[in-house]
């Protein structure tokens, strides 16, 4: 397991002042980062090898949300490894142990020279401990959407969108999500399912749609391909 001691930035903060959704995801996916850092297999090492681990669906559910100002604790930890796929937790807890956020990922290990995912090897697998998975929900990964969206907007994927692998990162999909949902949507869980990586110059359709409780956003290309697909819930 790797635990650090974060705070709530005021750039972090929505206009409740309290920590927005979009950087909740951020944080998730930075200690991930940490984590690969801190064996010595950072984002940069593995590019040297032509490597990375890249997301493939977070479903997060969050209990209650920290102030600005306000320092709490993030875990994070593999729960198991098959094929190419590592599956990982993240929780984010107060510093007296209450519970504010719990997310499930599923990751793959990705030969950047070829374009393709790759088993991953015995040796990399050894950097990390494995520990039990979190007491949670486990649901489908998979993002089932109704058919009768709405193209709410289009978006085109800029340089300050992408990250190391030349991809728009994953968290940058949530925080567009987000500009669309419902205003006042008080997001208590998530589900995100990322299928293609968009790259410099793509554009976006960003469509949405709802089903009895739940919100549902999908990004597509113009020939409706899915980019990226998230069921929201409040």
């Amino acid at each position: 397991m790797y635990k650090y001691k974060n705070r709530v930035s005021y750039s972090q903060a929505d206009q409740r002042g309290t920590i927005g959704v979009s950087q909740i995801v951020d944080v998730m996916q930075d200690a991930c980062m940490f984590h690969c850092s801190e064996v010595g297999r950072s984002c940069l090492d593995l590019k040297k090898e032509h490597r990375a681990w890249l997301v493939s669906s977070w479903h997060i559910q969050i209990h209650c949300l920290p102030e600005i100002g306000e320092e709490y604790f993030v875990s994070t930890w593999p729960y198991k490894a098959k094929g190419v796929f590592s599956f990982r937790n993240v929780v984010l807890e107060s510093m007296e142990g209450e519970v504010y956020a719990c997310g499930d990922s599923v990751w793959f290990f990705y030969d950047q020279e070829n374009n393709k995912p790759v088993r991953i090897p015995e040796e990399e697998k050894a950097y990390y401990q494995h520990n039990p998975p979190y007491d949670m929900d486990y649901t489908s990964r998979k993002v089932s959407h109704p058919e009768d969206l709405e193209l709410t907007q289009t978006v085109t994927v800029c340089q300050n969108y992408l990250d190391t692998n030349d991809h728009m990162n994953n968290g940058q999909y949530v925080r567009l999500a987000v500009n669309v949902l419902p205003e006042n949507f008080a997001v208590r869980e998530l589900q995100a399912e990322f299928r293609n990586a968009a790259r410099l110059g793509d554009v976006l359709y960003i469509h949405t749609g709802k089903k009895e409780n739940s919100f549902y956003t999908v990004f597509m290309d113009k020939a409706g391909v899915p980019y990226f697909l998230a069921e929201w819930k409040n």
